[in-house]
């Protein structure tokens, strides 16, 4: 039965349904949007390697086969999904990342059959030995793309340096050795256990019915629930894997990404952590910032200059970095300048404007529904409601960012990935 969620303080309703088959519904009704969005998206990522089978067995997969998989369910017997979203007028996409997979499209007509198609095909794996053996040498190629991006090279050196066992320290796509060892087998075995409804989230947002929306669901995902999925994931170090990883690559300006590592916490905690790290991170890294404008004339940053923070099962981290001339005189002036803050504490004024900021953006979320439904959907897949993002804003205080300040980097667990000149 559908559930109507009202969300007084941003004027929206949040339809809701879960389906026998265990899958979660979602619709967003934007009455007068042109454009209509949906995804239909699994708790599935490049992290989860290993896990408990139906059967009870332990299960160990090669590294990049979730995003193999993402890759593959395009592909039918007589053809490309892609195409038949196109003949649709229909915008389709797919993405895979740590801890889920995503397929999407946005549409201003057709939408109906454009829903259907997306919920079939997902469901419908067509593998094979020949079709799986030409999309390694597709994947192959993709992987040497990343081997030569700096950017790339400079943020997966960087997570290698941070991590001693967690599978987040291996690229999203897997390696060149690792996806020769993929083949129908493991993908079939993959789906089967990942592709189940009740690990499944459908989000649409737009001017449709939720009715419809609803309706059309149980009718294409159908099957009774199953028990819930055991990942497996290696017990990670505290400590960091190397303090500095340095690589030699063809760029014009150096490159450096610097890593804090986090310790991991249960999803409503984490939510609040990262709610509270966007604050502090801008407060200390923004483009407004006292930090951001002294490197800036300092002429050690540019535009590209920013910071994060991710979060996950089993790992956690607060990034930074961008081009600099000077990587090392950079990584020693943003260290004195840490320094320097976690002496003096935090003006409450910034971190309230900040706060605000962060709420704004939340609040403006909602005029975009592709934005909105690819948030909901990433929070629903990790078991949190997006809409507790604006309770939690408004709560958050100086004190807790104050807080969050000492714990990441009083005693950082800190590791440098530097990207430079071959020359």
């Amino acid at each position: 039965m559908a559930t109507r969620i009202e969300v007084p303080a941003l004027r929206e309703e949040i339809w809701q349904e879960v389906l026998p088959s265990g899958l979660s519904c979602y619709v967003l009704p934007k009455p007068g949007f042109a454009t209509r969005y949906a995804s239909f998206s699994t708790r599935y990522g490049s992290c989860d390697q290993t896990f408990v089978d139906r059967d009870g067995n332990l299960r160990e997969t090669p590294a990049g086969i979730a995003h193999f998989l993402e890759h593959k369910l395009f592909e039918e017997k007589d053809g490309n999904v892609a195409e038949r979203f196109s003949a649709l007028g229909a915008m389709s996409n797919a993405y895979t990342n740590y801890g889920a997979t995503s397929y999407l499209f946005s549409t201003t007509e057709h939408f109906s059959e454009a829903l259907d198609l997306l919920l079939h095909f997902v469901q419908r794996p067509y593998f094979t030995e020949e079709n799986v053996e030409k999309e390694q040498g597709i994947i192959a190629e993709e992987l040497r793309m990343y081997l030569d991006d700096p950017r790339s090279v400079v943020f997966q050196n960087l997570l290698g340096a941070l991590y001693q066992r967690h599978p987040v320290r291996v690229e999203i796509g897997g390696t060149l050795e690792s996806i020769r060892r993929i083949g129908p087998d493991e993908l079939f075995l993959c789906h089967r256990t990942f592709y189940q409804p009740g690990n499944m989230v459908l989000m649409v947002a737009g001017d449709v019915d939720p009715a419809e929306v609803f309706a059309m669901a149980r009718q294409a995902v159908g099957g009774v629930r199953e028990p819930a999925l055991r990942r497996v994931y290696p017990d990670e170090p505290r400590p960091v894997a190397e303090e500095m990883k340095r690589q030699r690559m063809a760029v014009g300006v150096p490159l450096i990404t610097i890593g804090f590592k986090d310790d991991p916490a249960p999803p409503e905690e984490a939510l609040r952590r990262e709610m509270i790290m966007e604050i502090l991170l801008d407060v200390l890294f923004g483009p407004s910032s006292e930090i951001h404008r002294q490197l800036y004339e300092e002429g050690l940053i540019g535009q590209q200059f920013s910071s994060s923070y991710f979060s996950g099962d089993g790992y956690a981290a607060s990034v930074l970095g961008g081009p600099t001339p000077d990587p090392d005189h950079l990584l020693a002036r943003v260290e004195a300048l840490l320094g320097e803050t976690l002496v003096r504490g935090l003006d409450p004024k910034d971190v309230e404007r900040s706060r605000r900021r962060s709420l704004g953006e939340f609040v403006a979320l909602f005029n975009a529904p592709e934005a909105v439904a690819h948030a909901y959907s990433e929070y629903a897949l990790r078991g949190l409601d997006l809409m507790a993002v604006h309770d939690l804003l408004q709560e958050v205080t100086a004190d807790d960012v104050g807080r969050r300040l000492q714990e990441q980097f009083h005693t950082p667990r800190r590791s440098v990935s530097i990207v430079e000149g071959a020359g």
